[in-house]
């Protein structure tokens, strides 16, 4: 039988990108899945919209924190209640290509790694997604030096055996909280992978788009969650600075 894929979706506020999420994973080629929404104590019609989605597919299930607790909170409370033996990441702004999960899947029982990402595209939300314009990629595989210099890992392109999940959580102490998760796994000693096709679209904005904000948060990560010095740290930061401009060049590239 299929493994079962459980997607968590944690949504704050989101009625104006989660249907689109949601429907991105409803198409899906890989039919054997169930949908987590965490709703993280959203005020517009974000709740609406997913009773929406139920009332056609059983696979759909509303999750709800008691208040707004954060998106580190909402995935861990998805995961908690996760029966699949795969954990699938997408956030409600952005969107999957239909064949994600199946590609992904057959990887992942190829590869048998505990953790792979896949190689993503960039579009506006006024643009049509397109897995040839505007393309970040992966490296097959993923050690945690190589983590450090540079985060190839894109969230809601991750998928994880939920076993290797076991002792580890988002921790929502950083900004960067799946980032520190990443790092965390990769130093527990779990093999990390990359499977370098565009299967995921993100949207511009986000957390991530205040650069400023962003370059001190990963200054924390190195600081405080991984305890490095402020020498070590600034090493790092060379890195991170010139693949932050290197990201910041495939977003704008013409499509």
């Amino acid at each position: 039988m299929e493994p079962l894929v459980s997607v968590i979706m944690p949504a704050y506020n989101s009625g104006n990108t989660i249907g689109r999420a949601i429907q991105s994973v409803l198409a899906q080629t890989y039919k054997r899945f169930e949908l987590l929404v965490i709703d993280d104590g959203s005020t517009d019609n974000t709740i609406d919209i997913v009773n929406s989605f139920m009332k056609s597919d059983s696979r759909i299930v509303l999750l709800r924190n008691p208040r707004n607790l954060g998106v580190a909170a909402s995935r861990n409370h998805g995961c908690a209640k996760a029966q699949g033996e795969y954990l699938a990441f997408l956030d409600s702004d952005d969107v999957w290509f239909a064949d994600k999960l199946e590609k992904q899947v057959n990887f992942m029982l190829r590869k048998g790694c505990d953790l792979s990402c896949t190689a993503y595209a960039y579009a506006y939300s006024h643009e049509q997604p397109s897995r040839d314009k505007r393309a970040y990629r992966v490296p097959e595989l993923i050690s945690y030096e190589q983590l450090l210099k540079e985060n190839v890992i894109g969230c809601s392109t991750v998928m994880v055996k939920t076993t290797a999940l076991t002792g580890h959580a988002f921790c929502g102490d950083y900004a960067h909280e799946d980032y520190v998760l990443w790092l965390e796994l990769a130093k527990a000693g779990k093999t990390l992978c990359g499977l370098d096709e565009v299967l995921t679209d993100y949207s511009f904005g986000g957390r991530s788009s205040n650069k400023l904000k962003a370059a001190v948060n990963r200054w924390v990560v190195y600081r405080k969650s991984q305890n490095f010095t402020v020498l070590k740290s600034i090493y790092y930061m060379f890195y991170y600075v010139g693949n932050a401009l290197k990201k910041i060049m495939v977003k704008h590239m013409q499509p």
